[in-house]
């Protein structure tokens, strides 16, 4: 059967293979780390989400999920509109604009109409002046208002004509005449619009008729960075990320929910934009106002793109591209973030300060650029960290809320370290800064039972950002994302973690780290130690979990050692063990190698990049028996310790501190460099491009 297993793994494409790998162990780790998942649910979604889950547990994976409604209440967004909008619904305008388009408006009223109430909506139809036959086909249209425009003037003027007519005291939705409204899509939009006085505008799920997603959020194009995209385009309507509700930068003009008090304060749309760009300029003013533009992903309707406009980039399009980055290009790409001496002005932010890897290799980060004269700080939500030399300011702040309040008016990098970091950083990001998201590990595995919250991580890799990361494994699960990252891996601090000649290695010794995270993979560390024939070398581990100790006779914890003692321990060893199914880098496999220790190491995806099975470890197979043979092997073989330990302190030179502060400052200044759009070099290329393809035709007609 394993046999079978194995070959059927072998049939995949190897990352494939490396998640199913990652999921299982997370799988078994359920009951481990339980605990912790309640506090989590319970912090980041409250008690009643903690006892709603509980209750439903048991049918979130059997067929009853669908039959009984629970896929509804575990997003239940949609649920709670439709309460608040019975009791506090308010009466809305509905803006249609149309160009001789009469039976496309014809299915969108009769759509509102089966979906709303009739004494809660008002319908204008705006008409840009489509001609006496199409004009008297919409009279033919029960239910709406016509206003009718004597020129054609483009799809700002014609929404504006709308918005004057719908007075001065209903919210608006703009709705394009191409699109099919669905169940409770308005008492979604109306209810996420209630969600805070912030809020300006809200946009909607937009799926083709195939019931792919067309629109789930205004997203810069990386491919062509002066056009902007649709996120999650054709993926499947119930994809994930594409469920979570979060601002965003812009909505399509083909769904905008807009509240009456932001148009009262930023006025119409821009009728400088004759076709395209007058939404994403329109979102980029309510931000400048002080208000937000969120995403409701349960306000879903049809929108059949295209249907009323051709895909050719026509002047009228061009002469908006050229309108639009001649007003945003120095605000979108262009923010200063250096101080007045030309330094970089950097902010990481993160949630904790607590002892552990991460947080080393930020503190190192903002203490290598500081000692380098740029101006760097931390913002938390915690204090200075007491474990480590921070040399830089820490700002401690009650929340996210007061964090972003303080960080939003700075001009700096500011650098999001973990996923719920990321929405902050991003927020404090909209008008002032450049966002970068230090991506660690890519999240998701510390959520094995919460679809919702690996779906949150999942969407807060927002395009926005510039990416660094620490391995080549991370990098390639952002490529699969559609985002490119930097590879900025951890640094070591050699003048801790070096080989002391005074320290007589002990054969009878092994060292790992004792950590009870499933994903560290302890017992199978334990288990090969206690395969070792008598008699068995001790086993010291250390870390802060010294319960661990219980685990049998011959282990020795050290709990919370300093590194001075960790590099003592890891010169006395005779082996480093670390059996992780997952890490996103493992630093402690290459602090024990910059020792001279000999280490034995699983392949754990982030530790491909420097270690090499033979050279400067061993890489056994994550079963017992290899990891015990690996172990046997060197015990019996002094002559391959000391050799793989040569080559580790070389493989650890390459880490020095100093080299990843060199490439974390290329990196940076490399951010802090404008990138604005040439229209006039994008004109010629386009122009070069399609004279070269009327060469070709002719070449091809003679």
């Amino acid at each position: 059967m394993s046999e079978e297993l194995d070959h059927s793994r072998a049939e995949q494409e190897p990352d494939a293979v490396e998640r199913q790998e990652v999921d299982e162990v997370l799988q078994r780790g359920r009951l481990a780390t339980l605990w912790r998942r309640v506090l989590l649910t319970w912090r980041y979604h409250g008690p009643w989400s903690v006892a709603f889950r509980i209750v439903t547990f048991p049918l979130r994976y059997t067929p009853m999920r669908d039959r009984l409604g629970v896929q509804r209440l575990v997003d239940p967004t949609s649920y709670q509109a439709q309460r608040w909008y019975r009791v506090h619904g308010a009466p809305v305008v509905v803006v249609i604009p149309s160009y001789r388009d009469a039976e496309r408006v014809r299915a969108l009223v009769r759509s509102i109409k089966a979906t709303t109430s009739a004494d809660r909506v008002r319908i204008i139809v705006a008409d840009d002046a489509s001609g006496p036959e199409h004009l008297a086909a919409l009279h033919t249209i029960a239910g709406i208002e016509i206003v009718a425009g004597e020129r054609n003037a483009g799809f700002a003027a014609n929404v504006n004509r709308g918005l004057r007519a719908a007075g001065d005291e209903l919210d608006v939705v703009v709705l394009n005449s191409d699109v099919v409204a669905r169940r409770h899509w308005l008492e979604t939009l109306q209810y996420s619009s209630r969600e805070a006085d912030y809020v300006g505008i809200v946009g909607a799920k937009l799926l083709y008729p195939d019931g792919k997603i067309q629109f789930a959020g205004t997203v810069r194009n990386l491919g062509a960075r002066q056009w902007f995209d649709h996120r999650y385009r054709f993926k499947p309507a119930g994809f994930g990320p594409s469920t979570i509700a979060q601002p965003v930068l812009a909505v399509t003009g083909a769904c905008m929910y807009l509240r009456r008090s932001l148009i009262d304060e930023i006025g119409e749309f821009d009728e400088r934009y004759p076709m395209a760009y007058e939404d994403v300029d329109y979102c980029l003013r309510c931000w400048q106002s002080g208000h937000r533009v969120t995403f409701a992903p349960a306000a879903v309707l049809e929108h059949r793109e295209s249907v009323t406009r051709g895909t050719d980039l026509g002047e009228r399009e061009r002469e908006s591209q050229r309108q639009f980055w001649a007003r945003w290009g120095e605000f979108l790409d262009a923010r200063p973030v250096r101080t007045r001496e030309d330094r970089l002005r950097v902010v990481y932010v993160t949630e904790d300060t607590g002892i552990g890897g991460g947080h080393r290799d930020i503190f190192e980060h903002l203490n290598g650029l500081a000692d380098r004269g740029h101006e760097v700080a931390l913002y938390s939500l915690a204090g200075d960290p007491d474990w480590f030399d921070l040399r830089v300011p820490v700002h401690s702040f009650e929340d996210y809320t007061e964090l972003v309040e303080a960080l939003g008016p700075l001009d700096a990098i500011k650098i999001a370290t973990w996923w719920n970091t990321a929405a902050p950083v991003w927020l404090a990001s909209t008008l002032h800064g450049v966002p970068v998201f230090f991506v660690q590990d890519i999240e998701t595995s510390y959520y094995p039972d919460d679809e919702y919250v690996r779906n949150c991580v999942l969407a807060s890799y927002r395009h926005e950002f510039h990416y660094m990361t620490i391995s080549s494994w991370n990098r390639d699960r952002l490529r699969e994302l559609g985002l490119d990252a930097e590879l900025i891996p951890p640094g070591i601090d050699l003048d801790n973690f070096r080989p002391l000649p005074a320290l007589a290695r002990r054969r009878d010794m092994l060292l790992a780290l004792g950590r009870t995270n499933p994903l560290k993979n302890l017992p199978l560390t334990l288990d090969a130690w206690r395969g070792l024939a008598a008699p068995r070398p001790e086993l010291r581990l250390f870390g802060i979990e010294p319960e661990l100790a219980a685990q049998g006779a011959g282990i020795v914890y050290e709990e919370a050692p300093s590194d001075t003692r960790v590099n003592e321990l890891m010169c006395e060893a005779a082996i480093f063990v670390q059996t992780s199914t997952h890490e996103g880098f493992c630093l402690p496999a290459l602090e024990a190698m910059a020792t001279g220790a000999a280490v034995v190491a699983t392949d754990a995806h982030g530790n491909r990049d420097f270690c090499v099975d033979g050279e400067n470890c061993l890489m056994p197979a994550s079963r017992t028996e290899d990891v015990r043979a690996a172990i046997e092997r060197l015990l019996a073989d002094p002559v391959l310790c000391e050799r793989l330990g040569r080559a580790g302190i070389q493989t650890a030179a390459d880490y020095a501190w100093e080299r990843r502060i060199d490439a974390l400052e290329r990196f940076l200044v490399d951010v802090a460099t404008p990138r604005r759009v040439d229209m006039d070099a994008i004109e010629a290329a386009a122009a070069a491009a399609a004279g070269a393809a009327a060469g070709a035709s002719a070449g091809e007609a003679l």
